[in-house]
């Protein structure tokens, strides 16, 4: 019976000291979250703050080290090392993986939307109806967002109508971003971000397709922003990337589930319409002060005009949609309940 009560109460010990041990284990686990932001930005403030609740309202059963550009890797590299393992967790720009992500581009498509929040809601809608399901097999959607349309800016020629558009070399974001400028009779051109700037000022190319904001933190020549070297800005709300917070679902998985909650609660969609928000306002606000600064010339079309520009386009939408359809999605369908959900959130 002694023995019996030794063996029992060495069981009870041993399960006591396992469960203890799991514990502790977990609360050592941290998951590297990799971004493209400096310190100083909004955005990268906005996702340390959630990263911080999730850590106080998990009683700290996960660590959450989130770093700014270039820590972990460079910007293009972040999705390959989620896939590698190197890192949990991605701020990632679909576009550096085009042909990963080739259903949500459908909100990237040229005078398709006009703000972000309007692009991340419509996102949110196809995404949890399971019609984007191709793009994130294996994945966990942490944080979905558009971000703001990009303006068409050039150093010193003018555009007043849509026939200036032809013959100007424009730098080209994406390849469906360049055929649509090149529908229009734009000369699209493949820079880097970071050769903008020399691109400008040694004339190979007139101008850049890019975000008012983001003209005017990116560097540009002698070490001024970019928009020191624009002077015409198109109000044209041409296009503008889909951005992603993204896991490996099994990491996911593996976490506890009010880490999970946690993880929904503070991220995923509530922290994605957050940022599309503050970015939209961010994008209004710059327009305003460039327009009144007496050095910059914003230019917007007509609505006819703008209505020629998109029946131009039509045979780039009807392109994309055969694309799909050659993956064996209906980018047909895909694209009128894109444009049904935008409706939606964007009145005329």
């Amino acid at each position: 019976m002694r023995a019996y009560r030794r063996s029992l109460i060495t069981l009870v010990c041993f399960s006591v000291f396992f469960t203890l041990f799991a514990q502790s284990a977990f609360a050592d686990v941290t998951l590297r979250f990799g971004t493209v932001f400096t310190p100083t930005t909004s955005t990268y403030r906005m996702l340390v703050e959630a990263c911080r609740k999730i850590e106080t309202e998990t009683n700290n059963a996960v660590a959450i080290d989130i770093r700014p550009s270039g820590e972990y890797g460079k910007p293009t590299e972040l999705m390959k090392l989620v896939d590698s393992g190197d890192i949990e967790i991605a701020y990632t720009v679909q576009g550096y993986s085009p042909t990963r992500f080739v259903a949500s581009s459908v909100i990237e498509l040229p005078l398709i939307r006009r703000t972000a929040v309007g692009g991340t809601k419509a996102l949110w809608d196809l995404y949890e109806s399971g019609v984007l399901s191709h793009d994130y097999e294996g994945l966990k959607v942490v944080g979905l967002w558009a971000l703001p349309t990009y303006g068409i800016f050039t150093a010193s020629r003018p555009m007043e109508s849509p026939r200036d558009l032809r013959g100007l070399r424009i730098r080209n974001p994406s390849k469906t971003v360049g055929r649509a400028l090149a529908k229009l009779g734009v000369i699209p051109v493949a820079l880097p971000l970071n050769s903008m700037a020399a691109g400008i000022q040694s004339n190979l190319i007139d101008g850049v397709s890019y975000g008012w904001y983001s003209s005017t933190t990116t560097g540009g020549a002698d070490g001024k922003p970019l928009m020191n070297q624009l002077t015409h800005l198109l109000d044209i709300n041409f296009s503008g990337p889909v951005v992603m917070l993204a896991m490996k679902r099994a990491t996911f998985d593996a976490l506890p589930d009010p880490v999970k909650a946690a993880f929904d609660k503070h991220l995923g969609k509530p922290v994605s319409l957050a940022i599309a928000e503050e970015r939209d306002q961010i994008e209004e606000d710059m327009k305003r002060k460039l327009a009144e600064d007496g050095q910059h010339k914003v230019k917007r079309f007509t609505p006819t005009q703008m209505t020629e520009i998109r029946d131009e386009l039509e045979e780039v939408y009807a392109d994309w949609a055969t694309g799909l359809n050659e993956q064996g999605l209906d980018g047909r369908k895909l694209l009128d309940a894109a444009r049904k959900a935008l409706a939606a959130y964007e009145k005329p």
